[in-house]
């Protein structure tokens, strides 16, 4: 009995000491948070003799990997898999389910981030993060500190300064690849930051984005250059439009948008003096390594390489800049990605692996015309999106038909189709139980009930949804979607953490190394190994 008090007395002492020296640990005066679109920690490695001392290499060996982070939600889109790092929470409770999601009430498929009640600044389109159900690390720090920390985010696209930005950062700005210069919502306190102003004024947004994309090296130098012969040679303007249908450059697919976001982040820094006091301050950054008509997400093209070895340098000028301004000793900077494939399914395919893209309309047809064979000419399948299958409960309530057995019917007779693997009607997801990461559970993690159809679908292994403009509705189907994540900063030393966390436990861990609450729909755990 006493050598039971004795365990319990030192564990008390344990866990008491832990608590303390995370409660007196002083907090980052800087948290710098990278989101690459695309990046595969694969790529890392294999361009690792290719990068210079101070860009990915120092974030990369320098700093604390976390080797095995999983997402515990199915790919949907940026919007999605970012929201669930900021909130440290899931879809189910945050309601962001992907980029978009077809409303039932308008018959129309919207963006989560579209809003009619703002305004743009710069731009006609109105957004805001509303449909952000949770609060998210930095909404968290704001308020723990009287609103007086500055939070700025400077992104490519839309959906992702959005859900960086959350619901209380000072300003968020993104590119604008028609008229080319940053753009923002009436939503953020401050609008357009001045920095972002000024380099639209000055010319020096169009400066950059209207650099010539040759490459870096000699294009025989590339690792890639034997497998891209009819490419190793490169030539591309970034303002050059896609096609003769569309307004929209390749700017966002280029070089060059790493290059607005770092230089935008850099100047929001000085402008704004982030980490010049005791106050913690946050820059969020989302930079992309996808390169223009990438058919493949493996590293197979000099432009992709390219890609990375011009981002590589961005974020060495970054750190650098930072360092001189604030100092590494008192920023924290974390890197991760969104779920990518490691293969495209049109690269599974050349090597005669399974593999596919599902395209919804042709399946929806004929899911409608099976049901009207069954019950009468009407309009059975009101919308799709993402998986999700809408049926017309009014018209089944009118038929007198039990709608419990409408869905088991669609769901039975959905994995008929190529590419589909299993179907589940809504009420069966809403309460399954079991392993957590099992698929089951990923699926019921992905879901929320404002967007939820009434039955779901998965796909087979390989396969990738596509939407009406042939563009990945999320770009991973893996059943375990691995992502980078990686911790600098803070006088914190090299090391690699083997134990498997998942992407819902990076928030309670900048929450801890701030000192401020959880996000209030936060499921995760802190990763215990960064503050031993």
């Amino acid at each position: 009995m006493k050598f039971i008090r004795f365990n319990l007395v030192v564990h008390f002492l344990l866990v008491f000491c832990f608590f303390l020296k995370a409660q007196t640990a002083e907090p980052p005066r800087l948290v710098v948070g990278i989101m690459v679109d695309g990046l595969q920690k694969k790529h890392l490695d294999m361009l690792s003799a290719y990068f210079d001392p101070g860009g990915f290499k120092k974030l990369t060996e320098s700093g604390i990997s976390i080797q095995h982070v999983n997402y515990n939600i199915i790919s949907g889109g940026n919007a999605s898999d970012i929201a669930t790092v900021m909130t440290g929470s899931v879809p189910f409770y945050h309601g962001i389910t992907g980029n978009k999601y077809y409303n039932r009430s308008t018959d129309k498929i919207r963006q989560y981030i579209y809003d009619e009640q703002e305004i743009g600044i710069g731009t006609t389109e109105t957004y805001s993060a509303y449909s952000l159900l949770a609060s998210t690390f930095s909404d968290e720090l704001k308020l723990a500190t009287n609103r007086k920390s500055k939070i700025y985010v400077a992104a490519i696209n839309a959906n992702e300064a959005m859900m960086l930005g959350g619901h209380t950062a000072n300003s968020v700005a993104w590119i604008d690849d028609i008229q080319h210069k940053w753009v923002t919502t009436g939503y953020y306190k401050d609008g357009l930051s001045k920095s972002a102003d000024n380099m639209n004024v000055s010319g020096a947004f169009k400066t950059i984005s209207s650099r010539r994309w040759q490459p870096l090296y000699a294009a025989n130098t590339y690792m890639s250059a034997a497998n891209d012969s009819k490419k190793s040679d490169f030539t591309n303007q970034p303002t050059e439009r896609k096609s003769k249908t569309t307004s929209n450059t390749w700017l966002k697919n280029t070089p060059s948008a790493n290059s607005l976001v770092a230089e935008l982040g850099i100047r929001i820094v000085n402008d704004e003096q982030l980490g010049q006091d005791n106050t913690p301050d946050m820059l969020l950054l989302q930079f992309s390594v996808r390169a223009p008509n990438e058919k493949f997400f493996s590293l197979q093209s000099v432009e992709k390489e390219d890609m990375y070895l011009r981002l590589d340098k961005e974020i060495q000028n970054l750190l650098q800049k930072i360092d001189v301004k604030v100092g590494m000793d008192k920023t924290l900077v974390y890197l991760f990605a969104n779920q990518t494939e490691v293969h495209s399914p049109t690269e599974l395919g050349d090597n005669n692996i399974p593999a596919g893209y599902f395209s919804a309309n042709r399946s929806m047809a004929l899911l409608n015309t099976y049901l009207m064979a069954m019950f009468g000419q009407e309009r059975w399948v009101t919308g799709y999106y993402g998986k999700n299958i809408f049926l017309n409960k009014q018209k089944i309530e009118e038929k007198k038909l039990n709608f419990a057995d409408f869905q088991k019917l669609v769901a039975d007779f959905m994995p008929e189709f190529e590419g589909i693997q299993t179907a589940y009607p809504s009420t069966q997801i809403l309460t399954m139980g079991g392993d957590s990461n099992s698929e089951i559970a990923r699926l019921r993690n992905s879901t929320h009930k404002s967007s939820m159809g009434d039955v779901v679908i998965t796909l087979m292994p390989g396969w990738l949804e596509l939407d009406d403009d042939y563009k990945p509705v999320g770009e991973s189907n893996a059943l375990t979607s691995i992502t980078p994540l990686f911790f600098y900063g803070m006088k914190l030393k090299p090391s690699k953490v083997n134990s498997s966390y998942s992407v819902t436990d990076i928030a309670p861990t900048l929450s801890r190394i701030l000192n401020i609450p959880l996000p209030n729909a936060c499921i995760g755990k802190p990763i215990k190994e960064i503050f031993e």
